[in-house]
């Protein structure tokens, strides 16, 4: 009986040890892991102190870590290019010692400079460009246009770079002359219609798709739109015109003549210029019919609202 109440006991402590030994190992686990971590996060933080104290090459730019340092590298070097050639008091030297004709004489005219848009001057820097940059540009390049001149070498090669139109490239509007039968030829456009007309000198006829002037346009103001280049140049009965004219209305095409009429009585005298376009027989005039919008029943009107 002793020995077996001694067995129990033996064994009841023995389990007793187990289960405080396992739970002692499931406690420890937690930072065994946690350690082993740390020490993992401890080698590679090292490595990459290391790295970052390792050697790297410096950038070119000052500003390379900017948002765009492209564009403020050209700002301070278009700032830098004026400071160096801007010098007041040696400019007010150099105008005491010249006598005033010779000054008036060395002075050259001033060249007006019309610089690339913002698209244009983009994509030439390679580099995206807001408003407010490319108006920043502008004032730089602006600023560097007003030093005296003659401008240096450096600034004028600087400035060519973002001139909108090289010289060399412009070419010479060709002005329209007579053919071989003595006449001209001038396109006149108004909303939907579009008149050629081909004027030549004579006794006054005026033929619009082959019927006479009277027979195609019944009404009188549209009479007096076609004739109204000619009565206002005082030239009424000594040009012959033939007109082929399409689309739209009767005021439409009247409008379009007019306008034709007026350009070909150009090719033949360009001293009427100032008179044509003050009676504006020059100028397209741009207005059309604005379109019906969606869900409306015309271009502005609304349709009835109704409450129920």
């Amino acid at each position: 009986m002793a020995s077996t109440l001694l067995r129990g006991t033996l064994s009841a402590f023995s389990r007793a040890a187990i289960v405080h030994t396992t739970s002692k190992v499931n406690l420890l686990a937690p930072i065994a892991c946690r350690t082993i971590r740390n020490a993992s996060t401890y080698s590679a933080a090292t490595n990459s102190q290391e790295d970052m104290l390792a050697y790297r090459e410096k950038p070119d730019s000052l500003s390379y870590f900017t948002g765009n340092y492209k564009y403020n590298d050209l700002l301070i070097e278009l700032n830098a290019m004026y400071k160096l050639h801007n010098k007041p008091q040696q400019q007010a030297s150099t105008a005491a010692v010249l006598p005033s004709d010779l000054a008036s004489e060395a002075e050259p005219s001033n060249q007006v400079y019309t610089w690339k848009l913002r698209d244009k001057m983009s994509e030439f820097l390679g580099i995206p460009l807001t408003t407010s940059q490319w108006r920043k540009i502008v004032t730089q390049l602006n600023m560097l246009a007003s030093l005296p001149k003659p401008l240096p070498v450096q600034v004028e090669s600087e400035l060519s770079k973002y001139t909108r139109f090289d010289s060399a490239q412009q070419t010479q509007i060709k002005r329209k002359e007579l053919d071989d039968l003595g006449r001209s030829f001038a396109v006149g456009r108004r909303k939907e219609s579009s008149a050629r007309c081909y004027v030549v000198e004579g006794e006054g006829k005026i033929m619009v798709n082959g019927q006479e002037l009277g027979a195609y346009f019944n009404r009188l103001v549209d009479r007096e739109e076609v004739t109204w280049p000619f009565e206002c140049t005082s030239t009424l009965g000594k040009f012959n015109a033939w007109i082929v004219v399409e689309g739209g209305g009767s005021t439409g095409q009247a409008q379009a003549i007019k306008l034709g009429l007026g350009k070909a009585l150009l090719v033949h005298d360009p001293e009427l210029k100032p008179t044509l376009r003050k009676a504006g027989c020059v100028t397209r005039d741009p207005r059309v019919v604005e379109r019906k919008k969606e869900g409306q029943k015309g271009a502005r009107a609304k349709y009835t609202w109704v409450k129920r």
